[in-house]
């Protein structure tokens, strides 16, 4: 019916970059830098704020002063992880927003999560999938996104590495692979247009 709303949430083209919790540091390392890029082309980042690459791509975001909107699985007054609630600050501080469907004092079951990844989608112009398995969150996003008429890239990775199983399934079954941050802008400058517009 509504969100809550911490901050406010950029009238700019906007990315969602999701991935597993469990990634590895390639995927982190990647996430980050795609975060830096999608900031420095002026777009506003889109993710959870779980740990692994939804934290990592919003860190490269503040890292390089951009903004970015992070949606949970709780209330705004729960977050979760706690650890990444100075994250959090730092996303409104610089004219973002952390959002939720959940009323205050919702605490994080595990079943809520899937259903807030169609609001991640929701909100983004494109959805990029770095890292992940063939079961979870990301994939649940790419599948809304797809639904949502959403175009979703993917990250292609070791084809023997359960992390990376379901992002080159993706790839297979016909997302748009994505290399480094170069390919990533160039990519989504045909969806959100030139960066800075």
């Amino acid at each position: 019916v509504g969100l809550f709303v911490r901050g406010e949430i950029p009238d700019a083209p906007t990315v969602a970059v999701v991935g597993t919790r469990r990634c590895t540091t390639y995927g982190r390392r990647l996430a980050r830098r795609y975060g830096v890029a999608i900031a420095e082309a002026g777009w506003v980042l889109v993710s959870g704020l779980a740990r692994g690459v939804d934290a990592a791509a919003h860190q490269g975001t503040v890292s390089a002063g951009g903004r970015g909107v992070a949606v949970l699985g709780s209330g705004l007054d729960v977050l979760y992880p706690a650890e990444n609630t100075p994250l959090a600050g730092q996303l409104v501080d610089r004219g973002g927003a952390v959002v939720s469907e959940y009323p205050p004092g919702t605490v994080p079951e595990p079943w809520r999560f899937p259903p807030r990844n169609r609001i991640i989608s929701g909100l983004a112009g494109a959805v990029v999938v770095v890292e992940a398995a063939v079961t979870g969150g990301a994939l649940i996003t790419a599948g809304t996104a797809l639904t949502q008429d959403r175009p979703v890239f993917a990250v292609p990775g070791d084809v023997e590495r359960a992390t990376s199983e379901g992002t080159n399934r993706l790839i297979r079954d016909g997302a748009h692979p994505v290399l480094d941050p170069d390919d990533l802008i160039e990519e989504l400058s045909l969806v959100l247009g030139p960066p800075g517009c």
